[in-house]
């Protein structure tokens, strides 16, 4: 097949790094798969046969880009049409109407907004969602459910490291506004009193973007309270797999989640919106369902925080145990070839329908 997938930026991020693991393990088995997005630092990990187109889109400049995809779609002969977020969605719809080829969406966030237009609801042939609540939460919303089906993000299970160390933690996301408010809670209000119990604990961020330098400065000076480098600030880094393996518990949800879990790595679910728990046997079914986002729990606060980091401390035997465990489970739901074969088979029915349309 001839896949053409649209996401906007191709930096560090849920979407892009998805993006990114699906056009290599489609082009492994052997589709000639495109990319237009805005070149970013993903470009550096993409398979040699990966084609990547570079766009820059945004909302006043959408004709261009429309015709721009037509044209991509025309030259390279293009099958089929995926798309991820909210704008490369709305451009994909209407080019993938005007060169007659099917468009799948990915909804990695929410309905309204990443379908925020309603050609974005009416055109898709099919509707990807990463996890099943965003469907049951956005029923109303006008996504017709006959063309949804839920295919997780995927990942490749690796064997822990002996020598990861329980008192590294580690948070790992885009470093935006909202990722930054939750992260310099972390800094300013988390680490010094856990430090008081648990005095060799180290909190790694990992990310890049616009609120990076705020977060070193507000490290520096706490590091300069404690007398020691308790917060290291690496941003951006090409592959976070490594750090996760030695982390002794990583914070985050979504793809972060999977990724650590995948390592055999204890994680908090926890993110600007949401504190929730240590992942274990018993609640995996629930985040499982969420994307591992703790749904209807109450937001973080500084005494939340100190409480979860703690009671991890506490326990931080029993809770790698039950990581090591959740692998196998991992594995049987997020197998990274299990997905992308489900979407590329997908893709195929999609194909087959328009052409007999």
């Amino acid at each position: 097949m001839r896949i053409l997938h649209l996401v906007k930026n191709f930096n560090f991020g849920g979407a892009e790094n998805h993006v990114r693991d699906l056009a290599n393990v489609m082009d492994e088995m052997g589709n000639d798969v495109f990319i237009v997005s805005n070149r970013g630092m993903q470009n550096n990990l993409l398979n040699k046969g990966v084609r990547f187109f570079s766009l820059k889109m945004n909302d006043l400049f959408i004709l261009f880009h429309i015709l721009f995809v037509v044209y991509i779609i025309r030259k390279n002969k293009i099958e089929v049409l995926h798309a991820h977020q909210r704008l490369p969605i709305l451009i994909a719809c209407i080019a993938g109407r005007i060169a007659r080829v099917p468009v799948i969406v990915t909804v990695h966030g929410s309905s309204q907004r990443d379908l925020r237009s309603a050609i974005s609801i009416r055109i898709p042939d099919m509707f990807i969602f990463v996890r099943q609540y965003i469907i049951d939460d956005d029923i109303e919303y006008r996504v017709p459910l006959h063309k949804t089906i839920v295919i997780p993000n995927g990942v490749s299970i690796l064997n822990p490291l002996p020598d990861c160390d329980f008192n590294s933690l580690c948070y790992i996301s885009r470093i935006d506004k909202r990722h930054s408010s939750l992260i310099s809670m972390i800094i300013r209000k988390v680490i010094v009193p856990v430090s008081e119990d648990y005095p060799e604990v180290i909190l790694n961020i990992v990310g890049d973007g616009d609120y990076l330098d705020d977060l070193r400065q507000e490290a520096e000076i706490i590091n300069r309270q404690l007398k020691r480098e308790a917060i290291i600030i690496h941003g951006y880094m090409t592959d976070v797999k490594g750090i996760i393996q030695k982390s002794g518990l990583v914070l985050g949800v979504g793809r972060v989640a999977i990724e650590t879990l995948s390592c055999g790595v204890s994680l908090l679910s926890v993110n600007h919106k949401f504190l929730g728990t240590v992942i274990s046997q018993d609640n995996y079914p629930f985040y499982k369902r969420s994307n591992f986002v703790s749904v209807d729990s109450p937001p973080p606060t500084e005494g939340g925080l100190i409480r979860s980091l703690q009671d991890y401390f506490k326990n931080h035997l029993n809770w790698k145990k039950e990581a090591l465990l959740l692998q196998k489970r991992i594995d049987e739901d997020f197998n990274m070839l299990r997905v992308v074969t489900a979407i590329t088979n997908l893709y195929k029915k999609e194909i087959e329908l328009k052409k007999g349309g």
